[in-house]
């Protein structure tokens, strides 16, 4: 459990620091975006009204006119020009000697630019100004000077007043941090959510293979055990003859044999785990395949006086692997002669459904219960561990079945059999991809 919480925890700051990072990534780039566009088109009109030179023309004729100059002669009247001395933007002309040339124009807005110096060496440069009043503090321009080309009146500066455009930044930065504050705590739920959703599998992968490593360690102990007590027995009767401890022998045989079956099918699943098994699938056909592997079992169910009958065997043409099915058939069949009693009958069907080979094994034995009918396949399950000991499985055969099918692209399901036994399905497709 203290492991479960640790690494719940280690993902939930992961996810939250990731969501975090992401928000204040992209506040910053919506923050930056926005200003720079409001501040691109300030600098872009300050740009077009710069090279409109009846605006420029027009405010120095006004100011020559102030100081009885007509000397300048102006361009051609643009009817479409509107006024750019406007609350927001204006047009300040400076003299040759540094001084304010259209203060008459500017009316009252001249006390505002009392602080403005003159720099010529700005000119041609869009710049953030700051300036100071009695009466306002901290009016802030976009400033743009250029060069008139008239010897009284040589530079005009064009202002566009950014205040109000500030104000509006700074309440949509304030807008932003709330609901870049509010998705953050959002994000923290749904990082603690997504962190035992991701999770869940883990612990659920861990805990399987927790049981599986149990399970495998005490189906290997108990017929190591088993070995060792028949072998120490040898030593404390060493004149008996071999036929005297014939018993022993034959059981540790028998234990040394169901060994090295377990073993052999842990492998083939650990190899089935990590993909290194491989199936080479041929275009086969299925009837004297299934002819091939049945009749062994015909002869063995004779001598237990059961029945086992192939009920349909259609000719079919099948891409699988020869080996795999083999062996997934042979399971199947071990068990069902495993779990039926003298008189008990076992069926086979090959047959086509629709566009895959169904193959059917049913038996009329002591069959698996109804809940248990989902948990069979699992590794190392048993339904009766006794009745499994007696009979020498281990609860891996079912789970080889299932991975064999799987591996084919088709499925196996078990249900009960009427009136009594087990069927167990094989579903393969007809067209197998390579």
């Amino acid at each position: 459990m203290n492991s479960e919480s640790r690494h719940l925890r280690s993902l939930f700051f992961r996810n939250a620091l990731s969501f975090a990072l992401i928000f204040l990534f992209l506040g910053f780039i919506v923050n930056g975006l926005i200003t720079s566009s409001l501040y691109r088109n300030i600098d872009e009109e300050l740009v077009r009204s710069s090279q409109d030179k009846y605006l420029i023309a027009r405010e120095l004729m006004r100011s020559l006119q102030e100081s009885n100059d007509d000397s300048y002669n102006l361009p051609p009247s643009n009817q479409g020009s509107s006024d750019v001395n406007s609350f927001q933007t204006q047009v300040v002309l400076w003299a040759s000697d540094g001084t304010i040339a259209n203060g008459l124009g500017l009316g009252s807005r001249l006390e505002n630019f009392s602080n403005l110096k003159l720099n010529p060496q700005r000119a041609g440069k869009i710049e953030t100004i700051s300036l100071d009043t009695d009466q306002y503090q901290g009016l802030r321009f976009r400033s743009l000077l250029v060069e008139t080309g008239n010897s009284v009146i040589p530079y005009a500066q064009l202002l566009s007043n950014t205040n109000s455009l500030e104000e509006s930044l700074v309440m949509f930065q304030k807008i932003l941090i709330v609901c870049m504050v509010v998705f953050g705590l959002i994000s923290l739920w749904v990082s603690y959510y997504l962190a035992k959703l991701n999770l869940q599998p883990i612990i659920k992968s861990w805990k399987k293979q927790q049981e599986f490593v149990e399970n495998a360690s005490h189906e290997l102990r108990t017929p190591l055990t088993v070995i060792q007590a028949k072998l120490e027995k040898l030593f404390i009767n060493p004149q008996h003859t071999v036929m005297e401890e014939s018993e022993s022998i034959a059981i540790a045989l028998s234990e040394a044999k169901r060994l090295g079956q377990l073993t052999n099918s842990l492998l083939m699943l650990a190899r089935s785990d990590g993909n290194q098994l491989v199936v080479n699938k041929e275009r086969q056909m299925t009837d004297s395949f299934i002819k091939e592997v049945v009749n062994p079992f015909i002869e063995i169910s004779e001598l237990d006086d059961k029945q086992l009958i192939i009920e349909e065997n259609q000719l079919l043409e099948v891409s699988f692997d020869r080996n795999l099915m083999k062996q997934l058939l042979v399971i199947l069949l071990d068990n069902a002669l495993k779990y039926t009693e003298e008189s008990d009958s076992i069926t086979i069907s090959s047959k086509q459904s629709a566009q895959n080979w169904e193959l059917i094994i049913s038996d009329t034995g002591i069959g698996v219960k109804e809940e248990d009918l989902s948990r069979i396949f699992e590794r190392f399950y048993r339904e009766d561990s006794a009745r499994q000991r007696d009979t020498g499985g281990h609860g891996l055969g079912l789970s080889i079945a299932k991975w064999i099918t799987s591996s084919h692209g088709g499925s196996i399901v078990a249900e009960l059999n009427q009136p009594k036994g087990t069927r167990f399905i094989i579903t393969l497709p007809l067209k197998s991809s390579q």
